[in-house]
């Protein structure tokens, strides 16, 4: 993957990216197959196996993130946005209540239309190139801290919507019709889901990630004692097709910021910014072979 330094400003969110020629991360116990894109604290970066920042865009508080196939970066910090390969903003979404974080995730879908979630009044909904809203879901707010009402959403192959109640710590299904029919508890505040070929669903919840059956199996956990290594909020998930997880971490200081772990929690490499404080939570493998990338 050719990736380019460029340096532009997207007008009224503050957003830059630019040549980042003396900065570098750190892998240990081993490096990707690819390029990584990581949100973190204030910023995104493409990151190299080597450690080496291939590129750089600003942000304020990065949850959700994508490169998209066109080189564009489609990302959220309480808006969602999206920038060209030359750094221009050529869409925005804003939530004109902006109470507990605004919008917390989005996906670009196969329609061209944006999967948004908006934290701040508990609506999930597909916008269209035209600005048109559609396909709705509200969930209640969260009682005492609406910071806390949602979290990753997800727009599976079928049609229906996974969403991560953040404060419920509950991940639900929502079918085309836009009602409720699978709702799973996890431990702690609901992150991320994403769904596995078979149907099985990966939950990351700060001190683990689980997968769980579609009839409420326990199948798999990840505890952050596991790992051997200073790993703590487990937040972003990228499922490879092989099986192999990409975690990123949230506010992991000193710690662990990203790291890959197998079937058989065999932890292949980690990773840190070096920035001494850090979130990476989105997370995405550039393996150009992963056409639609599970996240």
């Amino acid at each position: 993957m050719q990736l380019r330094f460029l340096f532009a400003v997207c007008a009224g969110l503050g957003l830059t990216f630019a040549s980042v020629a003396q900065e570098r991360g750190r892998f240990e116990g081993g490096r990707p197959t690819h390029p990584l894109l990581l949100a973190g604290n204030g910023y995104f970066v493409v990151v190299n196996p080597d450690g080496t920042i291939a590129q750089r865009w600003g942000g304020s508080n990065n949850n959700d993130g994508w490169y998209l196939p066109n080189g564009h970066l489609l990302a959220t910090d309480g808006s969602a946005w999206e920038l060209d390969a030359n750094g221009k903003c050529v869409w925005r979404y804003k939530a004109k209540d902006g109470t507990g974080g605004g919008v917390y995730s989005c996906q670009r879908l196969a329609n061209g239309n944006t999967l948004i979630a908006e934290n701040s009044t508990g609506t999930i909904f597909e916008q269209t190139p035209s600005g048109e809203r559609i396909n709705v879901i509200r969930v209640p707010l969260n009682k005492g801290n609406r910071h806390q009402t949602l979290r990753i959403v997800r727009r599976l192959p079928n049609g229906n919507t996974l969403v991560c109640r953040s404060g419920a710590a509950t991940v639900e299904i929502y079918d085309t019709a836009q009602k409720l029919i699978w709702s799973q508890r996890v431990p702690t505040l609901a992150f991320a889901a994403i769904q596995d070929g078979e149907g099985n669903i990966y939950i990351s919840s700060l001190g683990q990630v689980q997968k769980w059956s579609r009839d409420h199996q326990l199948l798999w956990e990840l505890k952050a004692s596991e790992t051997g290594l200073p790993v703590k909020n487990m937040t972003g998930l990228h499922l490879l097709p092989n099986g192999n997880l990409i975690i990123g971490c949230y506010a992991y200081g000193k710690g662990v910021g990203a790291f890959e772990v197998t079937p058989e929690k065999k932890i292949l490499w980690h990773y840190s910014s070096g920035r001494g404080n850090d979130s990476h939570m989105a997370v995405q493998l550039l393996d150009p072979a992963i056409k639609t990338p599970n996240r």
